[in-house]
């Protein structure tokens, strides 16, 4: 047997019955431009890549009691519930949030793996799934335990720079196939510069104002929720709320009203909230393996 055979014969061994039959049609000597690809062929594969999920934890003095709705927040909902693929990134809300140069906690799951029947072997596979489990289940406890220490008590910053965390997310999130999910845990009382909360009328002229200032930042397909707006009085807490959905949404946001209030209620997000800033590429199928070793 010629090398070509050797190759072709130990590559088979490993493919299976399923690519024996094909290989022993007719049409052999024209595989590589003949033959074309049954849309049957593709076995169950891992297409969702996760989410990137960005999340902004109030530090400032303000927050008081609220915190403890931040922390349980993060703690009992968006860490247990996170999934195969996910990426998550905590970032403190402080007074200047150009000079926040770490994240509270970080960690990504890995991706569920994928499985051919066609070219794949099942015991690998389940190796694979074994091991994914185990490195999943490391970085949530470390998540959860790093996480459970910063947040044991409130911040002590004297300002609130909400329109600069906003601008800092939209310079976090770069093209990834990942859906992006920004939420911010704060009470939502700008505090900084010639933006104070006790001053604001939270209207629409506040808005042109903060345009003009700093313009609205890039978070075009992300998906957003606000948790724990408050202030002494509904009706300003209601037009803070208002306030906040515009400026997401002047900023291509994606955010609805029920994604606004003073608990984490309505999570995980539904699928349809939020698209990946990059197209996922495409992987090869069994045969366009076999191709490229043939």
């Amino acid at each position: 047997m010629n090398a070509w055979g050797e190759r072709a014969g130990r590559l088979l061994a490993g493919l299976g019955m399923g690519a024996l039959a094909v290989l022993t049609l007719p049409a052999v000597p024209g595989l590589l431009p003949g033959i074309h690809e049954p849309q049957t062929a593709r076995a169950e594969e891992s297409t969702d890549p996760g989410r990137d999920i960005l999340v902004f934890v109030d530090e400032t003095g303000s927050t008081g009691r609220q915190f403890d709705v931040y922390r349980r927040a993060l703690l009992e909902r968006i860490v247990p519930q996170l999934k195969a693929g996910d990426r998550l990134r905590v970032a403190p809300i402080v007074d200047d949030n150009s000079l926040v140069s770490s994240f509270m906690a970080e960690g990504s799951l890995p991706a569920r793996p994928g499985f051919d029947s066609l070219s794949e072997n099942e015991i690998d596979y389940k190796n694979e799934v074994k091991q994914e489990k185990a490195e999943d289940k490391e970085i949530r406890n470390k998540l959860l335990a790093t996480l459970t220490e910063k947040l044991k008590k409130p911040g002590k910053s004297r300002y609130t720079d909400l329109f600069g965390a906003a601008r800092m997310a939209s310079q976090l999130f770069s093209a990834d196939r990942r859906r992006p999910v920004l939420v911010f845990l704060s009470d939502m009382q700008e505090d900084r510069g010639r933006f104070r909360y006790k001053d604001m009328k939270w209207n629409a002229r506040d808005l042109k104002r903060v345009e003009k200032a700093y313009g609205f930042p890039d978070l075009k397909n992300v998906c957003v929720y606000v948790i724990g707006t408050r202030s002494p009085s509904i009706e300003k807490t209601r037009k803070m709320g208002e306030f906040w959905l515009q400026y997401f949404r002047k900023s291509g946001a994606d955010i609805q009203p029920s994604h606004i209030g003073s608990m984490l209620v309505n999570w995980p997000p539904e699928e349809g909230c939020g698209k990946p800033r990059a197209l996922p590429k495409k992987g090869e199928s069994w045969l366009q393996k076999l191709r490229k070793q043939l």
